[in-house]
């Protein structure tokens, strides 16, 4: 069976058991805030028990708004291949590397690393006259 077939669109039966199932709060908004992220993280995401097929849900097929306890925002950082210092979750240090993935220690989140052998240079800021 497939990742994709794992975690298919149609079947969001593991939604069933999860407590924001039944909560009144909006999960999908017109617009993220940090404040709202930050209280469906403590009051719903936090302890849930479909967090990771949330979390694996949603960065597979693309979701907007609050899913395992991230946002839409941070779903797009956790997708970009690069090498980071930081997790982008929870900005903890501790990273292990395991070819071609990066995993957080301390919150679980893992993606995959940049394997290019020479880094993108950034571009360089058009000079202004003085």
């Amino acid at each position: 069976m497939s990742i994709v077939e794992y975690f298919s669109a149609e079947d969001v039966a593991w939604q069933n058991n999860a407590p924001c199932a039944t909560a009144d709060f909006d999960f999908i908004p017109d617009t993220e805030t940090d404040e709202e992220a930050a209280t469906a993280e403590e009051r719903w995401c936090r302890t849930c028990p479909a967090r990771t097929r949330c979390l694996a849900w949603a960065m597979l097929h693309r979701a907007e708004g609050y899913w395992g306890g991230t946002t839409t925002y941070q779903r797009d950082q956790l997708r970009r291949v690069r090498t980071r210092a930081k997790c982008p979750i929870c900005q903890a240090t501790e990273l292990v590397y395991a070819d071609p993935h990066e995993l957080c220690l301390a919150c679980g989140v893992s993606w995959i690393r940049d394997v290019r052998e020479e880094p993108i240079a950034a571009t360089p800021l058009p000079q202004t006259a003085a």
